[in-house]
């Protein structure tokens, strides 16, 4: 079966027959990925809203102006009228103004390292659904491929039965067969629009029709488990993360502290006061300044409630460095146990045992249509080829699928 030996070379691959794609698809795809992802694009917001929210915490303390009009019965015992203009600004000895400055910095550069994190997950799930949908494609195109030959078979079972040449029965099981193998092809069709439907979601809308046979490579770098556990802990953004947290809740301490600071009002006011013209006690007009200095009674500093809350937060925060960290390494360990493991799989898929599968599918095809094998022979050909042939799309599916886990967990 020249066709059958064609797709078995294709399927060590994961090798699909594309129409009208280029071997530059899964870059683009990715591009889009990063550019149109529409989660991924209402996340960055986060950004500008951090960016927003850290100069909004330069701002100054706002003066006060006050304006006061007062009437001594002027109109009846001419006492005269007052006009006061004051103007006040409240200092604040411990600079909260730059506790709450640093404090906004760290909450912007967490979210942009939640930002990355969370593009990093991001690109590992479109990387795997890419594969998923290349798996997908080859197990439609084996079901596809079964379903043909039977069908073949079928109706030649069929013009033999009817020239007396063959059974009926076997004419019948053949027809069968053929109508099982076609509900496998439809379910399989299915499975893979589903998988284009997945990456058009990933890629922002952008509509897929087919994916590329070409395998899509990811590079890992050439070193020692330890040196990837290293590796992952100068990458990864959630540790970034994680030990910006640290700092963020020692500056939210800072600004605690800042905030129970002494703090006094410097206050300077004008008043005019216009002529009295009482008689008993007039008076001319005058103008006054006066200066003075507010004080307030912190006696709330006696609590000493929210500067132990957030004592106990920057020690919360250390333990979650500390655990993230653990976390990590696990997780390095595990993706790298599962990308071995995965590549022994992959190795024991080899092309002699396709082509064994192929060469004994194409002998028991042959046999059968000669009348030295029954069909039951050669179905089991059949099973034996479609589940040697999904086995190794799995195989390699699932090495493309560990690499991109590894990557994931070292944060490249």
């Amino acid at each position: 079966m020249k066709k059958i030996s064609k797709l078995s070379y294709l399927l060590l691959l994961l090798g699909f027959s594309a129409q009208s794609i280029c071997a530059q698809e899964y870059a683009d795809y990715m591009n889009a990925v990063e550019k149109q992802n529409a989660t991924y694009l209402a996340e960055r917001y986060n950004v500008s809203i951090a960016e927003a929210q850290t100069a909004a915490a330069r701002v100054f303390n706002d003066p006060t102006l006050s304006v006061e009009y007062g009437n001594n019965q002027d109109w009846s015992l001419q006492m005269g009228q007052t006009v006061d203009v004051g103007l006040s600004y409240l200092f604040n000895l411990g600079n909260v103004r730059r506790a709450r400055i640093n404090v906004a910095r760290s909450e912007e550069e967490i979210t942009r390292a939640v930002l990355d994190d969370w593009f990093r997950n991001l690109k590992a799930d479109a990387t795997i659904a890419w594969v998923h949908a290349q798996e997908a494609r080859a197990l439609k195109e084996i079901k596809r491929s079964s379903y043909e030959s039977m069908i073949k078979v079928a109706d030649n079972d069929s013009i033999r039965a009817s020239l007396g040449d063959g059974s009926l029965i076997d004419a019948r099981q053949s027809r069968v067969e053929s109508k099982a193998l076609y509900a496998e092809y439809l379910a399989a069709d299915a499975e893979y629009a589903n998988a284009l439907q997945t990456l058009s979601l990933y890629a922002g809308g952008l509509a897929f029709q087919d994916v590329p046979e070409e395998d899509i490579l990811l590079a890992l770098p050439s070193s020692s488990a330890q040196d990837m556990v290293e590796l992952a802990l100068e990458n990864r953004a959630d540790l970034r993360s994680a030990e910006l947290s640290r700092t963020l809740s020692e500056r939210n301490l800072a600004l605690v502290k800042a905030s129970r600071a002494p703090e006094f009002e410097l206050s300077l006011g004008y008043s005019y006061n216009k002529e009295v013209r009482n008689e008993i006690a007039p008076a001319p007009t005058f103008h006054g300044l006066s200066i003075g200095v507010s004080i307030p009674l912190k006696f709330s500093r006696l609590n000493k409630g929210e500067r132990l809350a957030a004592e106990r937060t920057a020690q919360q925060a250390e333990a979650a460095y500390e655990a993230a960290k653990q976390q990590i390494v696990s997780e390095v360990q595990q993706a790298l146990v599962s990308w071995r493991s995965a590549t022994k799989v992959a190795q024991e898929c080899s092309a002699t045992m396709l082509e064994d599968a192929t060469s004994i599918l194409e002998n028991r095809r042959i046999a059968y249509l000669q009348g030295d094998s029954s069909l039951l022979d050669y179905l089991m050909a059949v099973r034996v080829y479609n589940d040697t042939a999904e086995q190794c799309i799995a195989a390699k599916a699932g090495l493309v699928t560990a690499t991109a886990e590894l990557l994931r967990a070292i944060g490249l």
